[in-house]
């Protein structure tokens, strides 16, 4: 299988320094496209109109997405960089060990010895994100996959060769991306939500219902070949960026520390100065307290200042998504249990439920989803699993904004901690 190089023949603009909080300034041009716009009047031309604006996609989608790129790279070997290509994610990641060998598998690892989507790139979570060793001060608690600072994550996209950018027209180009898993590693929808709510356009964000096994036992196209020394390249980058890559796997330590506030030249535009949707400690905190004062009335029911009305439609719920840990380990009070594993096919946990399954899992927990002032905050062991209800909501259509959604990044992983006296929980035979 040829590997197609990725041009990057657009006019970018440069930063000076890569991280914290900051609006980048884009100035970005490209050519303007002759291919026949299928897409609403503010976004560029698009190819692949049978994936557009779909979060979950079929197989067979995918495959017929790859077949025309396929078809389109064999006709011509200039690649246009003002038509969007089809990136596929291995978003493989396993937090407990092999049932069968009792070991927890290496991602990365199986990633370089194939088989593989075509051209597809490795996206580890625990890397890509605020890590305690490249950001000391942001995460002093040593959190694992934190959300990463929007920079970096644009930073990581150049490297993959995957685009986002304003066109000259003011149209938004990006680049589709469609994120899969191998059989047994059931939170892909991490990866999906990274890149959501760092803000790559939603409408071209999909994750493939079905594993890695299943795309091959369907017939599609697979990369075989082992990234080991004589293949060193076979996983597509961006020009300027071999350096950051041991054998196909990005090294964001290295990206990093060679690339942030020494000129770096960014051309990947992310739609937010930092992850969308996420909340900390503090918020959960008062949704824990205001749940704790509608439970008690009494307080204030004399008191005529108070609707009652208002202040339930205004009330905040808290979902937690583990499994047994949360009897197990504990929990915050008033957090609902709806475990992830109840929102996915149970032959097959990389295929979420129908619609009409998912909607009787929050109706029959009493979360009102459809109310948009309904704030809810998803928790779980360590921000991972929360991203399953947080798909869900989205495929029910729930009216999800910057504050009435929100996943805690932190979650158990954080609220659980000794050193966390001030955060009240209920734990296995008692309550604090």
């Amino acid at each position: 299988m040829q590997v197609v190089p990725i041009s990057s023949h657009v006019h970018h603009t440069h930063i000076a320094s890569c991280h914290g909080n900051n609006f980048f300034r884009w100035s970005v041009a490209i050519r303007a496209s002759n291919v026949p716009d299928v897409t609403a009047s503010n976004d560029a031309p698009n190819p692949f109109p049978s994936l557009y604006g779909k979060t979950l996609v079929s197989i067979q989608e995918c495959i017929d997405a790859h077949l025309q790129q396929k078809h389109r790279d064999q006709q011509s070997s200039d690649h246009p960089n003002n038509v969007p290509r089809l990136q596929f994610i291995d978003a493989s990641w396993y937090h407990r060990p092999d049932p069968v060998t009792d070991r927890f598998r290496n991602p990365s690892a199986e990633f370089r010895s194939g088989p593989r989507l075509p051209n597809s790139h490795r996206v580890d979570i625990d890397a890509l994100a605020t890590t305690h060793e490249l950001f000391p001060r942001d995460n002093p608690k040593k959190l694992p996959h934190m959300m990463p600072p929007a920079d970096l994550f644009a930073l990581a996209m150049d490297a993959y060769g995957i685009r986002q950018h304003n066109t000259s027209h003011g149209e938004n180009f990006a680049d589709h991306v469609v994120i899969y898993a191998r059989r047994g590693a059931v939170f892909a929808p991490r990866t999906w939500f990274l890149f959501v709510a760092m803000g790559h356009d939603p409408k071209r964000v999909h994750w493939m219902q079905g594993s890695l096994e299943d795309w091959i036992e369907s017939g599609g196209d697979v990369d075989y070949r082992s990234l080991e020394e004589d293949h060193a390249d076979g996983v597509p980058h961006a020009e300027g960026y071999e350096d950051c890559f041991d054998r196909g796997i990005l090294n964001v330590s290295k990206l990093y520390r060679s690339r942030c506030g020494r000129g770096a030249d960014v051309r990947y535009r992310t739609g937010a100065s930092r992850a969308a949707n996420i909340c900390d400690k503090h918020e959960v905190l008062r949704a824990v307290n205001e749940h704790s004062s509608l439970s008690n009335p009494k307080d204030d029911a004399d008191d005529p200042s108070i609707d009652v009305s208002r202040r339930n439609a205004t009330d905040a719920v808290i979902i937690d998504t583990r499994g047994s840990g949360y009897i197990q380990k504990g929990h915050m009070p008033s957090a609902i249990h709806l475990p992830y594993r109840r929102m996915v096919d149970p032959s097959n946990p990389l295929v979420l439920l129908p619609k009409e399954e998912l909607h009787d899992l929050f109706v029959s927990r009493g979360i009102r989803y459809r109310d948009p002032n309904l704030k809810i905050i998803l928790s779980c062991g360590s921000g991972v699993s929360v991203c399953h209800a947080f798909l869900a909501l989205t495929i029910l259509g729930r009216e999800i904004t910057e504050e009435n959604t929100k996943i805690y990044d932190g979650s158990w992983m954080e609220w659980g901690r000794e050193e966390e006296e001030d955060l009240p929980r209920v734990l296995p035979g008692r309550v604090t």
